[in-house]
């Protein structure tokens, strides 16, 4: 009776039949057949039903064929991935001639699927069984690979990781994934840090921008990143977890298993070329700056250096290279430094390049960044096993507003530009890339008003002869994301777009229209993928770019808006496709120091849905910083305002600014480093020196709290 009713299960399902079905009616040559059939399990002792599809010819023939095995989620069972048409698609891609004949396996997993009791009858032990009673029973050609939906990508991954040498490749389509839920030693998560990368299956997974899954697939894709794992991440604008969403990608997971079993793996990441490297660095909340090159040299001598901390391996790797720091020096266990450092004040280490965090920031060297002077630095070394190649470190210097206009403009004209480039121009100049977040349009006539100034009284422009200063500070990239940039109207705007452009001078949070605005600035750079978005959350509407031809204004040029609903949506997309994903906005401005609500809410969502850098660029004072912890297991680097770098304001605070570099190396953000300044005579932006800078970092960094 069990029989009948199982047998009558797969007629309902299947639409009135459980023999061979062909999927289209025009003879083995060009169709395959889907059949429902039952095998016993030896680890259920019980008939369990499964869908196979066989690609054309199966029966007429003698091949072997590749097998794919795919795994459906809760509350479905194995007619899912037929139903969201993937069979339909393979079929199409088998007659194209763009996906290869195989054997597709879709079980159904009934209650063990959706079991976390690892134990006899564990489902994993089932798949296993199941996998190879199927080798026997179709002609397999011994390369299989395994995928699975929601639910059925958990056992994809925890089944294909665990298994790696019998996959071609894994496959997560909105796959669930959890630290808590399943014990470690079966958890996909907990699996995957402790891969060999030198032996891995192709990897892909993919999610909508509002899957309910999205904490734990971050979390996985984390690993894969932080392992230097290739792999295949795709965020889906819009979708969800639904079959309506699943549906819509099925070319694309066909694409994926398709790719894996036509082309050879791809091979480990070479090694590195380069050499060992250390550096001094401080917890990111020390007020410390710079190390002096002599007292550097006294460490190094086993002079006592009081505000040294140091790891037990950091002190044996130096103590291998001949370095013997004095016996007093203090040491801690390699898991407490950080908590070392963060606990302590005016405390430094020294550590290898590779070992820098967020958390931890750079130290400079007689105030020269240490990347910038290693000829003679006395801590880089030849090394089989080097940490430190420059062709995959890419520097992106940030800095704040720069309005050359109203004072700043005569200060210009009276010091010249060459003096006003001078206080930076040395430090800026190395960065790979050196942004502007630019204010004012260039203008005929500035600085006198016009019939087209926009807003009155407080309408900004720029000589185009001042346009010369971003040339000598070699500025890559302009931030047209500010309020006042279309003051003197759109006609300026879209010249002085021209302008940039024929400077070779990159463009972002603004432009032609609103799609030229919102576009995304994409940089390739020493093997990093970086994605640039800017934009304006608080108008005026005039200077916002917009493309509805039936608003108040119309269509025009001008700053993006920093529309929710569009960074929800391109955030995440931006970081499935690249290294790091960086936002710059202008927001709300106001007097304060530290961020209120509004700020940390706003920030912290840019973070989470895919940010790993959010600069608030439009601050006429440098605000606080923030190491944010996404619930992807990631940390995204906030501050939250930068401050002035060229602009008129006279007040302690409107005076000082911060620019921050970061360190991209080969593809992570390894740390930042900050540049503390101050603005004299309204247009001559320098490193802030002694007192002065010890004082304004206390102030700014030394609110630990928020790091």
């Amino acid at each position: 009776m069990r029989h009948l009713f199982l047998l009558l299960f797969a007629y309902t399902l299947l639409g009135g039949a459980s023999q061979a079905q062909p999927l289209q009616d025009t003879g083995c040559a060009e169709s395959g057949e889907l059949l429902r059939n039952l095998y016993t399990s030896n680890i259920t002792r019980r008939d369990h039903l499964y869908t196979v599809y066989l690609p054309p010819c199966y029966v007429a023939d003698d091949a072997t064929y590749p097998v794919l095995l795919l795994l459906h989620g809760s509350n479905a069972n194995d007619s899912q991935w037929a139903r969201l048409g993937f069979i339909d698609a393979l079929e199409a891609g088998i007659k194209a001639g763009s996906a290869p004949p195989m054997v597709v396996l879709m079980p159904h997993g009934g209650l063990e699927a959706n079991n976390n009791n690892f134990d006899t009858f564990s489902y994993d032990r089932i798949l296993l069984d199941f996998l190879a009673q199927m080798s026997e029973r179709y002609r397999s050609s011994g390369a299989q690979a395994i995928g699975g939906i929601s639910r059925g990508g958990f056992w994809a991954y925890q089944i294909g990781l665990r298994h790696a040498d019998d996959f071609v490749a894994i496959g997560g389509h909105s796959p669930y994934f959890d630290r808590s839920h399943v014990a470690p030693a079966h958890n996909p998560l907990h699996i995957a840090e402790a891969l060999d990368r030198e032996t891995y299956p192709r990897l892909w997974l993919d999610r909508g921008t509002d899957d309910h899954a999205v904490t734990g697939i971050e979390a996985m894709r984390t690993i894969f990143q932080r392992a230097k794992l290739p792999h295949d991440y795709v965020v889906h604008p819009g979708g969800r977890h639904s079959e309506a969403s699943w549906s819509r990608h099925v070319g694309a997971y066909l694409d994926f298993y398709a790719r894996a079993f036509s082309e050879p793996a791809l091979p480990p990441e070479p090694a590195s070329s380069g050499v060992e490297l250390w550096l001094p660095a401080v917890d990111f909340g020390e007020v410390m700056l710079s190390l002096g090159r002599a007292e550097l040299a006294a460490i190094l001598a086993g002079e006592l250096e009081e505000r040294l901390i140091i790891s037990e391996s950091a002190r044996a790797r130096l103590a291998g290279r001949g370095i013997q720091l004095h016996a007093d020096t203090e040491i801690v266990k390699d898991l407490r430094l950080f908590n070392a450092l963060w606990l302590s004040t005016g405390k430094f280490t020294l550590l290898p390049f590779d070992e820098l965090h967020l958390r931890l920031r750079p130290l400079w060297l007689d105030d020269q960044p240490v990347v910038d002077q290693l000829a003679g630095y006395p801590l880089v070394f030849a090394s089989e096993s080097p940490n430190y190649d420059p062709e995959k470190l890419t520097r992106i210097t940030l800095s704040g507003t720069t309005a050359l206009t109203r004072h700043t403009l005569t200060a210009l004209d009276a010091m010249g530009l060459q003096q006003a480039a001078s206080g930076i121009q040395d430090y800026v100049r190395r960065a790979d890339y050196f942004h502007i977040t630019n204010e004012a349009s260039i203008a005929p006539g500035c600085p006198q008003l016009n019939v087209a100034a926009l807003a009155g009284q407080s309408s900004m422009c720029m000589k185009r002869e001042h346009v010369a200063l971003f040339n000598l500070l070699e500025v890559d990239v302009v931030d047209l994301s500010g309020n006042h940039i279309v003051d003197f109207g759109y006609e300026s705007f879209l010249n002085t777009l021209d302008h940039f452009a024929a400077q070779g001078i990159k463009l972002v949070g603004g432009g032609r229209d609103q799609a030229a605005a919102q576009s995304s600035l994409i940089l390739q750079k020493n093997g990093a993928s970086i994605a640039w978005l800017a934009c304006n959350a608080i108008g005026p509407a005039y200077a916002l770019a917009n493309d509805d031809p039936n608003s108040s204004l119309g269509r025009r040029p001008g700053a993006a808006f920093c529309n929710k609903n569009w960074l929800h949506d391109a955030l995440p997309v931006l970081a499935a496709q690249h290294d790091i994903v960086l936002l710059t906005l202008h927001f709300r401005e106001f007097s304060g120091f530290e961020p209120n609500e509004r700020h940390k809410n706003d920030y912290r969502a840019y973070a989470e849905w895919g940010a790993d850098v959010v600069i608030g660029t439009a601050q006429h004072q440098p605000m606080s910083i923030e190491l944010y912890p996404t619930s992807r297991g990631e940390i995204a680097y906030i501050h939250y305002g930068l401050g002035n770098l060229f602009f008129d304001q006279e007040v302690w605070g409107q005076r000082r600014f911060f620019m921050d570099t970061l360190y991209i190396y080969a593809g992570r953000l390894l740390a930042v480093e900050i540049f503390p300044g101050i603005i004299d005579g309204r247009a001559r932006p320098r490193l802030l020196r002694g007192e002065d800078r010890f004082n304004f970092l206390h102030f700014v960094l030394v609110q630990k709290s928020s790091l």
